[in-house]
């Protein structure tokens, strides 16, 4: 990554560190996305790989013990994932009080050069087509019947696809907030069913965790954090993702 220095280098960019405890180490990522023809070519190469990889996920060989490469995001409930992945996507997702990622999220994006996006959700061996207007209900709809019209949550995936021009070439797994006071409606036990299925994804070495963070807070004390050193001690897969850009 290359750091673009400029009066007000967080404006409109997304700060990753690649070592959560050292400030020092932020990389200021401009949010506009680049087009450079050694980008496109590296997408032609990467394209083709992440497409096994997502049919094997789709498989499901990991329940088998076969472990794949996976982008896994974590962070606290309201610690901004949603405003990160929807830079990306450049759609909108679910918002509102409360968990709003009841399901692991498969985000498989894929840049398409044609002008209109494809949009679809796979779960409960279906697919469902959906638009840019409508994805954020779609996912509510989704997730309803995967996991309950309650505050519960599932281990079961929903996987969404978004083929559109100028998003990269990716697919990256988003997880729960982390909660640890359960709200009206939910299990006394969301913390530990939260803290299990995030273990489940970030445990295999194949995993980069991608912990997005509030620049308000510590990041020595997130518990995204302290998941991730559990597995990752040293760190060599571990980022860190600053959502508050006016911080």
């Amino acid at each position: 990554m290359v750091t673009q220095k400029s009066s007000n280098p967080k404006k409109n960019a997304i700060v990753v560190y690649t070592n959560p405890e050292n400030e020092e180490s932020a990389l200021v990522v401009q949010r506009q996305a680049t087009t450079a023809p050694i980008v496109s070519s590296y997408n032609d190469r990467i394209r083709p790989l992440l497409d096994v990889v997502d049919r094997l996920r789709h498989l499901q060989v990991m329940k088998e013990g076969i472990q794949l490469p996976t982008i896994v995001v974590v962070g606290d409930q309201s610690s901004g994932k949603s405003s990160v992945l929807e830079s990306l996507a450049g759609i909108s997702l679910p918002r509102g009080q409360g968990i709003c990622t009841r399901v692991p999220l498969i985000m498989r994006l894929q840049n398409n050069s044609t002008s209109t996006p494809e949009l679809f959700l796979e779960y409960n061996e279906k697919v469902v087509p959906t638009d840019e207007e409508h994805i954020a209900d779609a996912i509510k709809v989704a997730t309803e019947e995967i996991a309950g019209r309650g505050k519960g949550i599932s281990n079961a995936s929903l996987t969404l696809v978004v083929k559109k021009n100028g998003v990269p070439d990716l697919t990256m797994v988003d997880l729960p907030g982390i909660t640890r006071v359960p709200v009206h409606g939910q299990p006394e036990n969301i913390y530990e069913q939260i803290r299990d299925i995030i273990m489940e994804y970030i445990k295999p070495e194949e995993s980069i965790i991608l912990n997005v963070l509030s620049a308000t807070v510590d990041f020595s004390t997130c518990e995204s954090i302290r998941m991730s050193r559990q597995v990752d001690k040293t760190g060599d897969r571990t980022l860190a993702v600053d959502s508050d850009m006016s911080a």
